[in-house]
């Protein structure tokens, strides 16, 4: 424990950890968890435990960050954090009345269908090595990580076309982690295929920006990032691992699998 949480109550802190399940309060993660101010001692706050929120390193240290010239994002509020400690408090006894044929399973599973449909597209049934536009699928999985985190679901254009909730509002525990583990698999997808396109820059810069360069050399480097079979294997595994998971949450909700990349799926 660490020492600001020290000076809370320790009883107070125990039944804090236990109301909101040992979780981060910000961003959901298990266990590895401190008890913050949420008014700073230096600014006023009280060791009372209402002034308490669990929250994981790195979200502690997020919240202790401050505006500075230059940051694009906003610092945490009072109030904000009180709405976090909330908002977990609620669904952890929202998770304990879950069951089956309940009111909250039937709004998980359609955002269950909603996830799914957005997985339910070309590019995570087809070959890597098959791809026609390596920026339409980049663009395919940022759409699909978007979906995801805040249930917009929108086209090429960028236009929305449905208007959902994020995998954070699904009430069943191991329905939600297993959301966050297709998360995680696209996040991985993104980040391997960044990696790649920086050795054909060319290319990236060609499809985007409307750049001619030098035509041999961008065909040069489209047809080794195309034949690049140990990338497109594991491009290939990790898009089929995203459609193992969901078609196990369609199982559990009765529901028709998706068609991944084998056969069988």
């Amino acid at each position: 424990m660490n020492k600001s949480a020290m000076e809370f109550d320790p009883e107070q802190i125990e039944a804090l950890l236990a109301d909101c399940g040992r979780r981060c309060c910000i961003c959901g993660v298990l266990h590895r968890v401190q008890v913050h101010h949420i008014k700073p001692k230096n600014q006023g706050g009280t060791n009372e435990i209402d002034n308490g929120i669990p929250l994981c390193p790195n979200c502690h240290d997020e919240v202790h960050s401050v505006y500075a010239p230059g940051r694009t994002t906003r610092v945490y509020t009072d109030g904000e954090l009180r709405l976090h400690r909330q908002r977990t408090i609620e669904q952890l006894q929202r998770e304990g009345k879950w069951t089956p044929g309940s009111i909250d399973w039937g709004k998980d599973k359609e955002l269950i269908v909603f996830f799914a449909q957005c997985l339910d597209r070309s590019a995570f049934r087809t070959y890597f090595h098959q791809e026609l536009s390596y920026l339409a699928f980049d663009r395919a999985m940022e759409d699909t990580l978007l979906a995801l985190n805040t249930g917009y679901w929108r086209t090429r254009d960028n236009v929305v076309i449905e208007r959902s909730r994020g995998k954070s509002c699904i009430v069943n525990p191991e329905w939600r982690r297993k959301l966050e583990d297709i998360g995680r698999i696209v996040e991985g997808i993104r980040s391997r295929f960044s990696e790649a396109l920086g050795l054909n820059r060319m290319l990236y810069e060609y499809g985007r920006y409307g750049h001619s360069g030098h035509p041999e050399e961008l065909e040069d480097r489209m047809d080794s990032f195309r034949h690049d079979r140990d990338l497109g294997d594991w491009m290939d595994a990790e898009r089929q691992k995203t459609i193992d998971i969901m078609n196990s949450l369609l199982e559990e909700v009765g529901l028709q699998p998706l068609r991944g990349l084998h056969t069988n799926s």
